[in-house]
């Protein structure tokens, strides 16, 4: 069988960059009272890393067709613009100018199938997501269906951003009320690769609406299911697409497509153990997860109170892993 081509798409955006700050201040200096965890820096913050993101990808993904970079028109100075495989994309370039400028990821995810040449299939990543093992395209897709993680959770009142994943579970439950899903494959929803998780399912069985475990790692997404999402839940992503910074008593984010797919049972199980997510202030787990062949994923979440001494310990491990340049960098560059 010919695998189909996986592209990944990226988002990137330096928020020290003077042009930036002057930019967002215009458009939403006038919002009083922006909550930390809304706006705070940790949303926009680069370390100085991201080619180490592309030595990642070169590395263990040579398999991947196109590496689409998505900024508001910032680029690494360091980026190699001429490498085959890189696709650098602005906003400008495929999101609805009514929604623009805009300073909300959630509204920059939900309109990525407007990117012109992207493939059916593509890996989705932050820029604190790394691939850190060796991989193929099986471990993402099977048979043309993500691999996902199909584990209920309880909703629970635990941050902000609890507003959103209320949201989307209230969007994915108006056209699959019943997890008949479920009914009809209980095999993917019970299964060893979820390992002690499984018992969430187990116990949320009774119930209606529940949310889902979210291991917050790059995922397998595919164009046509967020075209969907927009024909029949238009208004809704419209809404979110047009708030310039995050709204989680409105938004909804890119985590529907995931919901999408299992409750309409295109899927296939991923293993719980596939990647791991961790904030600055565990560095120091670094070296046990990258010896960890299972793992092949990575998450390093920004902190609110991230001590500069992480971050460097973090880059000192990257550049021991991967000390070699790769050809998404310009040549001269010195780093």
């Amino acid at each position: 069988m010919t695998q189909d081509k996986i592209d990944i798409v990226v988002l990137w955006v330096d928020g020290s960059d003077p042009e930036f700050i002057r930019e967002k201040q215009a458009v939403i200096g006038q919002v009083a009272d922006l909550d930390q965890e809304i706006d705070g820096e940790q949303r926009y913050r680069d370390y100085g890393i991201f080619n180490y993101w592309f030595r990642m990808i070169e590395k263990h993904a040579p398999w991947v067709n196109h590496v689409y970079l998505v900024t508001n028109g910032q680029k690494p100075e360091w980026l190699n613009l001429e490498h085959p495989k890189l696709k650098l994309v602005t906003h400008k370039e495929f999101i609805p100018k009514e929604y623009l400028p805009t300073y909300n990821s959630a509204a920059i995810e939900l309109n990525l199938h407007r990117i012109e040449g992207l493939s059916e299939n593509y890996l989705y990543f932050n820029d604190d997501m790394y691939l850190i093992g060796d991989s193929r395209p099986s471990d993402f897709y099977k048979n043309g269906q993500p691999k996902l993680l199909a584990v209920y959770d309880a909703l629970v009142p635990w941050s902000p951003f609890t507003n959103t994943y209320h949201n989307n579970v209230e969007l994915i439950y108006r056209h699959f009320p019943n997890k008949k899903a479920l009914k009809s494959s209980p095999w993917k929803f019970f299964n060893y690769r979820y390992g002690s998780l499984i018992l969430k399912n187990l116990l949320l069985l009774p119930w209606g609406p529940t949310g889902y475990v979210n291991q917050h790692l790059p995922v397998p997404m595919k164009k046509s299911t967020l075209e969907h999402l927009w024909e029949i839940e238009g208004a809704t992503l419209d809404k979110t697409s047009r708030n310039k910074i995050r709204d989680y008593g409105v938004d909804v984010n890119q985590y529907i497509c995931q919901y999408w797919q299992i409750e309409s049972n295109q899927f296939y199980p991923m293993s719980k153990n596939f990647g791991e997510s961790i904030d600055l202030n565990q560095v120091d787990r670094l070296e046990s997860i990258f010896k960890d062949k299972h793992k092949k994923l990575l998450c390093v979440n920004d902190d609110v109170d991230f001590k500069e001494e992480n971050i460097l310990r973090f880059k000192e491990i990257l550049k021991e892993r991967y000390p070699e340049k790769s050809a998404f960098e310009k040549m001269r560059n010195k780093r």
